[in-house]
């Protein structure tokens, strides 16, 4: 319908998508298949709107709070979203299912945008030393000077409180003239440097009762990431890499299943598709010729807790080997590619909790415990030097409060 548009052959699901039929004998069928086709296309972008509705709604855990806009970037008004009109009749009954907020009714006929009214001009070039000059169209002139964050920040959010623009106050330049005749400049500019000073001020993170390994190894490498990551989660981006490591994860537990059973390309459950699009056969072969396939391994994929700080850090070790002077050796198997020396020191904290928590668990003393990252595609085995203590991996908990 648009360059904003995936062309439906391309997209892969392409086979449930609302068919446009074709073979009719004359133009007045076509046409009926036509308005046909297009309630179906609106139908079917409602059902999959409804489907995001749904994960939207059902991720919160104690409060959702759902708005909507009456004015977007065209000229004229939104019409209510049906998900939003649909929560409306949940607000104020018995059961206090909901409460309805603010609600601004429909503007009046002809109600231009605010958004978009006024004229917005600015001087170019300027100084960059004294800042843009801003004319509105009052005629007054707002120049945005060289302050301190602490300034901006402290001036944005009396701004976003009172109305007033986040240059200076209510009667001189830069103030309640600059919004009103700049309304989207102004608005924009006051709510985005609120939102940052109220980011930079917020209290310190409380970490949850239990997590995983890989966000302690996160914790050590960027305690301030991980924290504001908390504070507003984003789903990650799903990659190859993550797919392809728990494909062979999965392919290794077959492996030590089957071996000396059947033959290795034989093991049950593999799809030569799956391993072909993740690259799995190379570092397959390379595996079978490392001094790993002829160990056999005391545990696999072994669930482990253990207590960091105030909290229950949690993983899974990929095996776990008996050496032969009675000691253990912890083995994770990496499916990437070799990182740097830094990356590594970082990325040694998850072998560092592996090696405390399995230490607690066999009631051994730590230097009984060994633990190594073996890089399947390279064949090489990394061993890290001087891994964390009970205290070193403290610290890293810590921090995340200070961050």
């Amino acid at each position: 319908t648009g360059a904003k548009s995936l062309p439906w052959p391309l997209r892969g699901d392409r086979d449930d998508l609302p068919v446009w039929e074709l073979d009719v004998p004359d133009l007045k069928s076509l046409m009926e298949n036509e308005k046909l086709f297009a309630a179906d296309v609106q139908l079917h972008g409602e059902e999959e709107e409804r489907r995001l509705a749904y994960v939207a709604f059902t991720r919160a855990r104690d409060f959702l709070m759902c708005s909507g806009t009456v004015w977007g970037s065209g000229k004229k008004p939104l019409v209510v979203s049906p998900f939003l009109a649909e929560l409306l009749p949940l607000a104020g009954g018995a059961q206090q299912i909901a409460v309805l907020g603010p609600w601004s009714g429909d503007p009046e006929e002809g109600a231009e945008n605010p958004v978009s009214a006024g004229a917005e001009s600015a001087a170019w070039p300027y100084d960059p030393l004294n800042g843009p000059v801003i004319v509105g169209r009052s005629g007054v002139a707002a120049r945005v000077g060289r302050r301190t964050n602490a300034e901006r920040s402290a001036a944005a959010v009396g701004a976003a409180v009172s109305g007033i623009g986040a240059g200076g106050s209510p009667e001189g330049p830069g103030g309640a003239e600059f919004l009103l005749a700049n309304p989207r400049w102004g608005a924009e500019a006051s709510v985005l440097l609120a939102q940052e000073q109220v980011e930079s001020d917020q209290l310190r993170v409380e970490l949850p009762p239990h997590i995983s390994a890989s966000r302690l190894v996160a914790l050590a490498e960027d305690p301030e990431k991980v924290t504001r990551a908390m504070r507003r989660p984003v789903p990650t981006k799903p990659g190859m890499a993550a797919r392809k490591g728990t494909a062979f994860h999965a392919w290794i537990e077959e492996f030590f299943a089957t071996t000396g059973q059947l033959d290795f390309d034989e093991e049950p459950g593999a799809d030569a598709y799956v391993d072909e699009a993740y690259g799995l056969a190379d570092a397959q072969e390379k595996f079978k010729n490392s001094q790993w396939a002829a160990r056999i391994p005391a545990e696999l994929e072994v669930p482990i807790e253990t207590r960091v700080a105030d909290v229950v850090v949690r993983g899974r070790i990929d095996a776990v080997f008996r050496d032969d002077d009675g000691g253990w050796d912890l083995i994770d198997w990496k499916t990437g590619r070799i990182p740097s020396k830094a990356q590594l020191a970082v990325r040694g904290v998850q072998l560092a909790v592996y090696r405390l928590a399995w230490s607690r668990l066999k009631d051994v003393p730590l230097e009984q415990v060994h633990a190594a990252f073996y890089y399947v595609g390279q064949d090489t085995l990394i061993r890290p030097l001087d891994l964390a203590g009970p205290e070193e991996l403290e610290a890293i908990i810590t921090s995340a409060y200070t961050a």
